[in-house]
């Protein structure tokens, strides 16, 4: 389903008809995803355990050599030589101080207080990650920054293996998050791969521009006149999943002309499920429901006369929006790959070293590598935007084990199997997917971790569309992110 379903509390349907040509209107209460955003206009890195964060590695190298660092996760930073300079931009002599760490899982989102939605279009979606990384750097204790000229690139080992994923980098002063490039998983190593080689296999894999392909953009929909003589109908939806239609205002969907499996005898029915999808054609499948009976046909969107020309202005403004977005990153393809063809040169030190290491590591498991291409300090993501889980949601009373109330301000949770953590801002209302393995938790008033595992949350049992939380709260004070990590089982 493409669209939110009815929920128990909060969603009403209303469907009438007009004359010939009838327009069926159906509405739909404020989405959660946007009452959130409200709440999350301006967002910031506050780590809600501070002793918990997630803890710098610290490095020093010359500024004026080439250098290569080892994590423990398996990543390789590689450092040109001249590559820092300080705030008035001159080149930086001597020693550089590097503080670098990781985030894998949503033990780690968790803990480091970074923010993992990103804002698109007035609607906001949670990041499920492929990696995230911090870098920062210092001479004689104050922040130095990259040489414009120069790019410091971070192979980062991850688990995470698909090729869905956006490289985006955080705007500390805007509070967000900002597209990059397009990442793409490369490097799988084989089980058995020896020491010795691992530096020709990499050698063979240099960053090229291939790694930064555009992101794949949602297809521009070309605003189409409504035809009256057709059935349209007016959503007021929340199309998260449909990007290339969020942009427009005042879209009805039309009736495909010829359409056999529409009836206008649907008109007078008052249904309690609507939902819409891609089809294979182009154009979008919807499906009205009521208990078991429902009608899927096609359906096109369009606009009246009266909104046509403020929808094809959208049109052109992004199409050439676009275009220019295309000769940029062609511009830094082309910078991109002289640079990680001179780099190369480097590569053969991967043969010594730190490396036995991490290729032990890396024969342990599979590992992909994320390639970041590190233009400027800070906070560096591998994401790929979701929307909040659906399929329930209750009014929620959330509780100790004595049955004492719970207060929050912010609830988390997590469906296994994603690398994933969705923060809620309205703890009162409870979404997730009965579907999945869920886990939430929270932090109290008192500063403890509160938690509601697997198995005690399979148990919830609702009533009059609400249901009573019970948490398990941890009173030892929490140390390290991996007290964390225990404790969510991660």
């Amino acid at each position: 389903m493409k669209i939110n379903p009815i929920s128990k509390l909060n969603a009403k349907i209303a469907i009438s008809i007009a004359a010939a040509g009838a327009i069926i209107s159906i509405a739909f209460v404020k989405s959660p995803e946007k009452e959130q955003a409200a709440f999350t206009s301006k967002k910031k890195v506050a780590p809600p355990i501070k002793q918990a964060d997630v803890a710098y590695s610290q490095f020093s190298v010359s500024a004026a050599e080439s250098s290569k660092l080892y994590y423990s996760s398996g990543s390789v930073i590689s450092i040109p030589a001249n590559a820092f300079v300080d705030k008035q931009g001159k080149p930086v002599e001597g020693k550089v101080d590097i503080q670098y760490r990781e985030f894998h899982d949503p033990a780690d989102f968790f803990v480091s207080g970074i923010p993992m939605s990103y804002d698109s279009a007035g609607t906001e979606y949670h990041f499920e990650s492929a990696g995230m990384l911090e870098i920062l750097a210092y001479h004689d204790g104050e922040p130095v920054f990259i040489n414009p000229d120069k790019r410091i690139v971070v192979e980062m080992a991850s688990q995470q293996q698909e090729d869905k994923y956006n490289i985006y980098r955080f705007d500390s002063l805007a509070g967000n998050w900002k597209f990059v490039y397009k990442d793409k998983a490369s490097g799988k190593e084989p089980a058995d791969l020896p020491v010795a080689p691992f530096a020709s296999v990499l050698k063979k894999m240099p960053v090229t521009a291939a790694l930064m392909k555009p992101e794949k953009q949602s297809e521009l929909v070309k605003p189409a006149l409504a035809d009256n003589n057709n059935y349209q109908f007016d959503l007021a939806l929340d199309l998260n999943e449909f990007p290339e239609l969020s942009v427009y205002k005042n879209m009805k969907f039309e009736v495909k002309e010829g359409e056999k499996d529409f009836n206008k005898g649907y008109a007078s029915v008052t249904w309690s499920d609507v939902s819409l999808e891609k089809s294979n054609t182009g154009s979008y499948l919807m499906t009205l429901s009521y208990a078991t009976d429902s009608h899927t046909f096609e359906v096109n969107p369009v606009f009246d006369k009266a909104a046509y020309a403020a929808a094809f202005s959208t049109y052109t403004s992004l199409l050439g929006e676009r275009r220019k977005q295309d000769a940029l990153l062609k511009k830094k393809n082309d910078s991109l790959y002289a640079f990680t063809q001179s780099d190369r040169l480097n590569r053969n030190d991967l043969a010594s070293g730190g490396l036995a290491r991490i290729t032990a590591m890396l024969q342990k498991e599979e590992f992909v590598r994320r390639v970041f291409v590190i233009s400027g300090f800070g906070i560096w993501n591998s994401d790929c935007p979701a929307s909040l889980p659906k399929g329930e949601q209750f009014a929620a009373t959330y509780v100790d084990s004595t049955g004492k109330k719970l207060q929050f301000q912010a609830l988390y949770l997590v469906e296994r199997g994603r690398n994933a953590m969705f923060k809620m801002y309205s703890p009162a209302r409870l979404y997730f997917n009965p579907a999945k393995r869920n886990i939430i938790w929270a932090v109290t008033s008192d500063n403890k971790l509160a938690v509601c595992l697997e198995d005690d949350f399979k148990a919830l049992k609702e009533k009059n569309d609400s249901c009573t939380v019970k948490m398990q709260v941890i009173a030892k004070a929490i140390k390290t992110t991996d007290e964390v990590k225990e404790i969510l089982d991660f």
